[in-house]
């Protein structure tokens, strides 16, 4: 008797399934193969090359954002030292004068070429805007930047002020604002190495 109820569920459920029409997303063949037309290859290709450039370019990007982070410290210090001796007792014996515009033309030159390699480096495919370890770093180095212009402007300001008493007040804003400098690239470095 269980037999034939077997039977007849059996063909109950094979009729039924025989009457719905097979989908499109159905109906595919594992030894199938299609070839994708020249332009889609192209496409490919194109944004494979663009990866390994992009990879290259922020490559060095990272090695000379190392460099510039040792060379604005330097710089940092060196004006650390050049403040003392001129405002702070030191003997105003100018010793650490040319070695702070030497660094912060050096270091210049190297931040502004490091940015502009994490700036032109090309982006292939779609990102989208959100707060990740990235975006946080592009923020550091945003302040970074206005610090770098800023202390460019004040390194001329406060050397044109030669002997007037304002000299002291611009040179102690350049001061502040290289280390402040300082700290955000420190910062955005930090974001992305720990």
């Amino acid at each position: 008797m269980r037999f034939p109820l077997f039977l007849a569920g059996l063909l109950f459920f094979t009729s039924v399934r025989a009457e719905v029409p097979a989908t499109p997303a159905d109906d595919f063949n594992f030894l199938e193969t299609t070839k994708p037309d020249a332009a889609a290859l192209a496409h490919q290709a194109q944004v494979e090359r663009e990866i390994a450039r992009r990879r290259g370019m922020l490559q060095l990007h990272q090695v000379l954002g190392i460099a510039t982070l040792a060379s604005l410290g330097t710089t940092v210090i060196l004006g650390q030292l050049n403040y003392q001796d001129r405002y702070l007792g030191g003997g105003d014996k100018g010793t650490f004068y040319k070695w702070h515009v030497g660094f912060s033309i050096g270091t210049s030159a190297l931040f502004a070429t490091t940015g502009l390699l994490g700036l032109l480096a090309p982006v292939p495919f779609e990102k989208k805007l959100q707060l990740d370890t990235a975006t946080l770093h592009r923020s550091a180095m945003a302040l970074a930047t206005l610090g770098m212009a800023a202390e460019l402007v004040l390194g001329v300001t406060t050397a044109r002020h030669e002997g007037f008493m304002s000299q002291r007040d611009f040179a102690l804003t350049h001061q502040i604002i290289g280390f402040t400098a300082f700290g955000a690239m420190a910062a955005g470095f930090s974001i992305l190495f720990f």
